[in-house]
């Protein structure tokens, strides 16, 4: 699944973001997800029958539950560190910081977290 990366305009931490189709879900069982509606009926068809669907039972399990079958929605990304901050895809410059204690840029950027950090962040 692609993903985009956003820094963090305070701390400068590195979020991926997944982007695209996230796939759908079923709101009567969250546990059943597929990357689109026809193989998500496969899957609750099979779950509760105990075996895959011909075409037909497919299309009929589909049009009976329509309303139960719904997109995964993207959470809104948020910094683990930062949650208020805003989150920016205008940034330059990267850093992975294992051991920060011991680091010069770490110092320098005040991070005392190991991670993944941009060197530049534009807010947006």
């Amino acid at each position: 699944m692609p993903v985009k990366s956003l820094a963090c305009t305070e701390c400068h931490m590195i979020i991926e973001v997944q982007v695209g189709n996230l796939g759908w879900w079923l709101k009567s069982n969250n546990e059943l997800k597929a990357k689109n509606k026809k193989a998500l009926a496969i899957l609750a068809f099979a779950t509760a029958n105990g075996r895959d669907p011909d075409e037909k039972e497919r299309k009929a399990w589909e049009k009976e539950n329509k309303d139960d079958i719904e997109r995964v929605k993207a959470s809104e990304p948020r910094c683990s560190r930062c949650p208020d901050a805003q989150l920016s895809a205008d940034w330059q410059g990267l850093t992975i910081l294992l051991e920060p204690n011991r680091s010069q840029v770490a110092q320098t950027l005040g991070i005392d977290t190991p991670g993944n950090y941009a060197l530049k962040v534009r807010h947006q």
